[in-house]
């Protein structure tokens, strides 16, 4: 009996399944210009909130009891969620 995987695991097969030699390898990455002021500065933070909240998400989907310090977990979430936030919606 075959069942449908969860959405954030489908999401992390896919993004693992990816020919990262020919395809490149998407990452987070925010940049902050402070010499524009406060309205920057909030839409940065709020940009950081929205990635932080994927994150989480994707990490209590699919890895709800890993240490805080397991790089393979961590590692794992960053690639899904930034394969995510480039385009591909789970």
């Amino acid at each position: 009996m075959t069942t449908t995987p969860h959405p954030h695991l489908a999401l992390l097969r896919e993004a693992q399944d990816r020919a990262l030699e020919s395809e490149g390898i998407p990452m987070v990455l925010a940049l902050l210009d402070h010499r524009v002021g406060t309205g920057a500065e909030r839409a940065a933070h709020a940009e950081g909130q929205r990635l932080a909240a994927a994150m989480d998400d994707v990490r209590g989907a699919l890895l709800p009891g890993h240490r805080g310090s397991d790089l393979g977990a961590t590692t794992a979430v960053l690639q899904a969620v930034s394969y995510a936030d480039f385009g591909r919606l789970p």
